[in-house]
């Protein structure tokens, strides 16, 4: 798959994910979107943020970090959604099926914050801080 056919796959993710946590919480979202890596010292963009995640994601034509996480994470205060993403540990190979039978790397994720401050509750963390909770939708499709 070519760069820009990537980030073109890139950006359909994007509404996608956001799609998922609007059925999640059972009401539209913004699109105004916020994007962080999870882990210490990533910065949050809110910029061309499919260009972001292929600058990381994508080598070349033939190799493709498989296994990403993405999803919202969040809101902000303002009420950006937060989207959040983590690489895995595989090395990268060609475009495909990643584990949860989705084509391309990405595994939706809905953060547990997300999930708390959209039913009320308000729950510290940063990306910063480590650990994320989060659950994969997708999983209930594996069993």
């Amino acid at each position: 798959m070519d760069r820009e056919t990537f980030k073109a796959f890139v950006n359909s993710t994007l509404e996608e994910v956001v799609e998922l946590a609007e059925e999640k919480a059972g009401r539209k979202l913004s699109r105004k979107l916020a994007f962080q890596w999870l882990g210490k010292d990533k910065p949050r963009i809110t910029n061309d943020i499919a260009e972001y995640i292929v600058e990381r994601v994508f080598v070349d034509e033939e190799h493709i970090y498989p296994c990403v996480d993405v999803g919202v994470g969040d809101l902000i205060e303002d009420g950006t959604v937060l989207i959040v993403g983590n690489v895995t540990g595989y090395a990268p190979r060609p475009f495909g099926e990643n584990w949860t039978y989705r084509e391309g790397p990405f595994v939706h994720i809905i953060g547990a914050p997300f999930l708390a401050r959209v039913s009320g509750k308000h729950v510290e963390w940063s990306p910063e801080k480590g650990a994320f909770a989060f659950s994969i939708p997708d999983m209930k499709k594996l069993k």
